[in-house]
């Protein structure tokens, strides 16, 4: 992946050592570097990071550890440790990796369109990588990346003309709002995978459905659900997912939009 810094394309390769510079100062956890060998191992973090993120893909998060990831590059167990402290490091390496995949957006001057680019790609990306869902809201982010996402984001804010802080709470919501979804998303696709191993028929979970509508409706506590699901209106269906996705985020970018304007009405004039 690349991003620009100061007209320049940074590679993951020059990410990764960024990170480990990082790390090596930062407050949350100092960097347990082990001493280096005289000759270096021919692995790179970004090789290491990579293989990480396939395994998951492929595997599901469970199936993370150093001797897996050694197998799947034909390297020695220890040999990774050369290049990453540990499997929590590693893990927030791959999380800023696949956070910003297919990122940098284009800052056209246009900062609703541009704001609506990288909630839709951050959203992919997280479609791309699943089990990643699980991990983000632990894990601090504030790896080179998502930090360099992060500027960008900002700059796509300089078209509305907010103050700084107020363009850090308009990024805070949209990403919220993103990951939000994205983790509702997860929890229908779940519930999906788990009717499908349930062995039941469509004929048995479609009367399953109708006991449950049955319930509620006799309990006279939901006429609304009731009246919902009487249209035949399914909250989780999987074929609304992009357009439920699109209305939450027009909502929230009407909204900041309307903030903006208030913004700027509010401003003395100082002509």
């Amino acid at each position: 992946m690349y991003l620009m810094s100061n007209g320049r394309a940074l590679q993951a390769t020059d990410l990764s050592e960024l990170w480990l510079s990082l790390e090596a100062t930062s407050p949350r956890k100092p960097l347990r570097r082990r001493a280096r060998r005289a000759r270096e191992s021919p692995l790179s973090v970004d090789e290491i990071v990579r293989a990480a993120i396939g395994v998951a893909d492929a595997e599901g998060a469970e199936a993370l550890n150093m001797r897996r990831i050694a197998q799947e590059l034909g390297a020695g167990t220890m040999s990774l440790y050369w290049h990453v402290a540990d499997k929590d490091q590693l893990l927030d390496l791959m999380l800023d990796t696949i956070y910003c995949e297919d990122l940098p957006v284009e800052v056209t001057g246009d900062w609703r369109a541009d704001l609506g680019r990288v909630a839709h790609r951050v959203r992919e990306n997280l479609w791309r990588h699943r089990w990643a869902i699980d991990f983000i809201g632990g894990r601090p982010p504030h790896g080179p990346n998502t930090l360099l996402l992060v500027e960008q984001s900002l700059a796509t804010l300089d078209a509305a003309q907010v103050d700084a802080l107020e363009a850090l709470y308009i990024l805070t919501s949209v990403n919220t709002y993103v990951l939000g979804a994205v983790l509702r998303e997860m929890q229908e696709l779940r519930g999906e995978r788990e009717e499908q191993s349930s062995g039941l028929s469509p004929e048995q979970v479609e009367a399953q459905v109708a006991e449950w509508r049955s319930r509620l409706e006799g309990s006279g506590l939901f006429p609304r659900l009731v009246g919902l699901l009487g249209q035949g209106i399914d909250p989780d269906a999987a074929e609304t997912r992009d357009e439920r996705f699109e209305f939450g985020l027009t909502c929230v970018l009407d909204g900041v939009a309307a903030r903006v304007e208030s913004s700027r009405g509010n401003r003395p004039d100082r002509s």
